[in-house]
């Protein structure tokens, strides 16, 4: 068992049009709250969305879209004060999108957003085990992932938590 620096986290996962930060766009956005509230947000698209994305991500969304301004402000008003620290599992590509939405220096986190895989890694574990789907984690842990779907960013970042949750307790 392990104690963290901070229970001021919020677990947010985001999907988006493309890997490529340069030209993708956040199709959505899930936030999670340590005290279990959460906000989920589509937003509005007129960019190329990718093979992967149209094949995997867009059948999960409902097609209620909130516009970029509209999201960043219930954003901030969800997070709040206080800069707690975004977490994310693969914070290289959520980061970067949210930071189109929200510029860094606007941004409600703290400035430091935790990288859960680099949390796997110094636990011993493979970073990537969350993401091969390898069910034998979340067996191990107990965690029943079927209520969770795959690629659906509030589902993503509330198994992160859930993860999270049981990796400090162990």
């Amino acid at each position: 068992m392990f104690k963290p620096f901070s229970d001021n986290l919020i677990f947010f996962d985001t999907e988006f049009s493309s890997l490529d930060p340069n030209r993708g766009v956040l199709l959505s956005i899930g936030l999670v709250k340590m005290n279990n509230e959460e906000l989920y947000l589509e937003l509005e698209n007129k960019e190329k969305v990718d093979d992967w994305q149209k094949e995997n991500i867009l059948p999960s969304l409902t097609g209620k879209k909130a516009r970029t301004g509209q999201a960043a402000k219930m954003i901030k008003e969800f997070i709040g004060p206080g800069k707690p620290y975004a977490i994310s599992y693969v914070h290289q590509f959520d980061m970067p999108f949210f930071y189109k939405l929200i510029p860094q220096e606007e941004s409600p986190f703290h400035w430091l957003p935790i990288d859960f895989a680099s949390v796997l890694f110094a636990l011993g574990l493979d970073p990537e085990i969350m993401a091969k789907g390898n069910k034998a984690l979340y067996k191990e842990l107990k965690i029943d992932y079927t209520k969770y779907q795959t690629h659906h960013a509030l589902d993503d970042a509330k198994l992160l938590k859930e993860v999270y949750l049981k990796l400090l307790r162990r």
